[in-house]
């Protein structure tokens, strides 16, 4: 008998059921089949490889430009409150007199969108007043023998504004001249009060304390005050203005005159030194008035003034008035 004849009659002995031997086996050769088909672990885990070393990246890409942006924005800061002094300038230096001319100077001439419908400026008369600017305005007008049409230079930055005489003398004898402030705030508020005295010029800028131009940083030490000079301080300074300072030598080139009635300066202990860059043997200024009302201790305003004092004797000036910290000099055209 063949085997194939063996199987159908056992199976027909058992019923035509097939044997269990038979059953397990092919349910092992399935799940076997199963497993061989499916992801491999490696496979399974290679998603979340890839999202963890996407983040990385991306987390690596983010700290390195947080760092260079911290580092360009340290770099800006550092360079905009550093001092550039530009030495291989003249005061006298075509270039320089016509930039200031022609960019600072000219800002005042155009009409600010605040002044366009404002009221012109009081007539300021200094006759009865008591207020200082008044009074200095009427002390140089004694010494001037109340002369007419005069030309003045002045800047009073921060708490020395209180003695800003030009408006006075403008109103009242039709003085003529520049204002230099170098406070954006209150460059704005003159040249809405000066607008329309068209004889009176607003300049944002500054006196320089060298016989060459500069560029500095504004600091606001008090609500009032304006430091002409750059100190940073990383933990407390924030953004400050930049300002350009000129000699006073340059301003009077661009004005167009070396013979003036006034100057008037008060920049925080840098009066002295600004005086120095004057080239007396090729200007004429008839007044001067310092007006010591900044950072200066009191006991070191008398030595402080003796030795502007001390040099303005030198160039033939003699001290006419000193009140209230305002020493006024005039020139002695009798020597």
């Amino acid at each position: 008998m063949t085997a194939k004849s063996l199987n159908l009659s056992v199976n027909q002995q058992n019923g035509g059921k097939t044997s269990p031997s038979a059953s397990c086996g092919q349910g092992k050769m399935s799940v076997k089949g199963a497993r061989a088909t499916g992801p491999s672990p490696l496979r399974q885990l290679l998603p979340i490889a890839l999202c963890l070393i996407s983040f990385a990246t991306v987390l690596s890409v983010l700290i390195i430009y947080m760092d260079t942006t911290e580092i360009r924005h340290q770099q800006f800061r550092l360079n905009m409150s550093r001092d550039y002094d530009l030495q291989g300038v003249s005061q006298d230096n075509d270039l320089l007199v016509t930039y200031f001319r022609e960019v600072q100077m000219r800002k005042s001439d155009h009409i600010p969108p605040f002044v366009l419908n404002s009221e012109p400026a009081e007539e300021l008369n200094f006759t009865g007043r008591h207020e200082l600017a008044a009074e200095l305005a009427a002390v140089i007008a004694n010494l001037v023998s109340g002369r007419r049409n005069g030309t003045f230079l002045q800047s009073l930055p921060g708490s020395s504004e209180v003695a800003l005489s030009g408006p006075w003398l403008s109103s009242s004898l039709g003085w003529g001249g520049v204002i230099v402030e170098p406070d954006p705030r209150k460059y704005f508020n003159y040249l809405k009060q000066n607008y329309h005295r068209k004889n009176v010029k607003v300049v944002h800028a500054c006196l320089s304390p060298n016989e060459y131009p500069k560029e500095i940083t504004l600091h606001h030490e008090e609500e009032s005050e304006v430091q002409i000079n750059s100190i940073l301080n990383e933990e407390t300074e924030w953004f400050h203005p930049r300002v350009k300072c000129f000699p006073v030598y340059t301003m009077l080139l661009a004005m167009n005159t070396t013979n003036i009635d006034l100057l008037s300066v008060g920049c925080h202990d840098q009066e002295f030194l600004i005086l120095q860059t004057i080239p007396f043997d090729r200007v004429r200024i008839d007044i001067i008035s310092v007006h010591l009302m900044s950072r200066l201790e009191e006991d070191n305003i008398p030595i402080y003034s003796q030795n502007i004092t001390k040099f303005l004797f030198g160039k033939n000036y003699r001290l006419m008035h000193n009140f209230k910290n305002n020493l006024i000099y005039q020139y002695n055209r009798h020597n």
